[in-house]
């Protein structure tokens, strides 16, 4: 038996235990991004917030899909009605959003927990029908994050000897459990009436079920997320959501779980990139990267408001997002404690994108048809012992390397090329051969080094790339007056 690749030997095994998309999310998400009122707003997003948010979006030129109402829009958590204290007039406000903005999708943030204290969780005949049960047949409070935290003794400060104590405060609804699934659809079918055009689902694990829980028919654990996302998949292709369990053929955007506005620690920049490969090497191609700086959190568990991240962080962020499948803003690059440098960069970052954005297309399309992802490891398309450990670069199809910088003060990288001829994108007048390594590239804030097949067809739009800058089209006229200037 012959040798077999590592790219051949993964789609081998794919074949036999995983599962691609049947079906590609909304491309108006690709080309787009999310602007949400997550990071930025917290839970003191309101109708005045929100219509300034978008203006400044408009104002500062920013492409936006659709623009994502996150925590805290609704009365309590459970009660689908929207908070006229917060959104006084919410149709004048949709309108507003559309016709002096451009914005025509609004979506919502939603989840599977009932507060305690809403009108539904009050209800005893609804509780016993809708929501998790024990071994007991009794439906118990769950801690979730949005619940308080308080330490055990209150009288004496928080310590080894008086830990935190998390208060279970909701319910969670039973989605394996087909009535509860009608209950909650006709309750987000009432909110799209409202004007709401999809939705942002959060949670799903399990481990924000009760303990000793049982679900419906006795249905197994895993169960729990593969109804929560097929269940999810119900409102479109522009729906987001976090988790699932053997759900890949779904046609959504898959999020990742919070990251947090760090450089190395735990769901920091630096795990970006590694998440969006797991990602894909499982069948979940559609993988949507969260928010770009992270979420702002101090990360203590107490669910406090954080700040934007350092200005340098956030330009690394958007520079390793911004040739990936999807982009979310929340804190925006005005940010009053930024620069104007910062939104400079992120303007850069947006142009390059839209640049790929036609190869980006093709090869979404192009994943459903081959059952391939999209963003691939290097090792995808080499064996080479040095592409089996690089986890801070990426593939997009066959054609396009991206290297961004993660790592704080870092100035050059080094950048791996698997066998071909590459164009550097920022200089379209380099070619490397490959494979090799290039050492030390110069990689200085405003720089996302990238590089690309010199024989693809797909660079710049569609159209030839060395047309993709001013410093390429002088290149191209210099060698024609050259060429000229031997014929004659």
């Amino acid at each position: 038996m012959g040798k077999i690749s590592l790219k051949d030997f993964h789609q081998e095994c794919f074949e036999l235990f995983l599962a691609a998309p049947t079906a590609h999310p909304s491309l108006e998400i690709i080309s787009k991004p999310i602007w949400s009122t997550w990071a930025n707003f917290w839970k003191a997003v309101d109708q005045n917030g929100l219509l300034e948010y978008a203006k400044q979006i408009s104002d500062n030129n920013m492409p936006i899909s659709q623009l994502e109402l996150d925590d805290m829009w609704t009365v309590t958590y459970g009660d689908y009605q929207i908070d006229k204290r917060k959104f006084s007039n919410f149709p004048e406000m949709l309108k507003k959003l559309e016709n002096e903005f451009g914005i025509k999708r609004l979506s919502a943030w939603v989840h599977p927990f009932v507060d305690a204290d809403s009108e539904i969780g009050r209800n005893p005949e609804l509780r016993n029908k809708l929501f998790v049960k024990n071994r007991d047949g009794d439906v118990p409070l769950v801690w979730w994050w949005d619940c308080p935290i308080k330490p055990a003794d209150p009288s004496k400060p928080v310590g080894p000897t008086n830990p935190d104590k998390k208060e279970p405060c909701a319910y969670v609804l039973d989605v394996t459990n087909p009535e509860t699934r009608e209950w909650w659809y006709k309750q987000l079918e009432a909110m799209k009436a409202e004007g709401i055009c999809t939705f942002k689902f959060d949670a799903g694990e399990t481990n924000w079920l009760p303990h000793n829980y049982v679900l419906y028919d006795g249905a197994y654990p895993n169960s729990y997320g593969k109804h929560y996302a097929h269940f999810a998949s119900r409102f479109g292709s522009a729906v987001e959501n976090r988790y699932g369990s053997g759900t890949q053929q779904t046609n959504f955007f898959t999020r990742t779980i919070d990251r947090n506005s760090y450089w190395d620690k735990d769901g920091g920049l630096s795990t970006l990139i590694p998440w969006a490969l797991q990602s894909s090497l499982h069948g979940y191609y559609w993988n949507l990267p969260d928010m770009i700086g992270g979420n702002g959190l101090n990360h203590n568990e107490s669910n406090i408001r954080g700040e934007p991240p350092e200005e340098e962080l956030y330009i690394r962020w958007t520079q390793a997002n911004t040739l990936l499948l999807a982009m979310q803003f929340s804190y925006p690059p005005w940010h009053s404690k930024y620069g104007g440098e910062v939104l400079n960069i992120v303007k850069q970052s947006l142009a390059i994108r839209k640049k790929w954005m036609h190869y980006l297309i093709k090869n979404v399309r192009k994943s459903v048809e081959d059952k391939v992802p999209v963003i691939r490891p290097m090792w995808w398309a080499s064996d080479d012992d040095e592409a089996l450990t690089i986890d801070d670069q990426f593939m997009v199809g066959s054609d396009l390397v991206v290297a961004p910088v993660i790592k704080s003060g870092q100035k050059t990288r080094n950048v791996y090329l698997p066998e071909g001829n590459w164009r550097n994108g920022n200089n379209v007048s380099e070619v490397v051969i490959g494979p090799t390594t290039i050492k030390d590239y110069p990689s200085p804030l405003d720089v996302l080094p990238h590089f690309y097949r010199t024989d693809s067809d797909d660079s710049g739009n569609g159209s030839s790339s060395i047309f993709g800058s001013s410093t390429g089209l002088f290149s191209l006229i210099i060698s024609i007056i050259i060429s000229l200037y031997f014929l004659n």
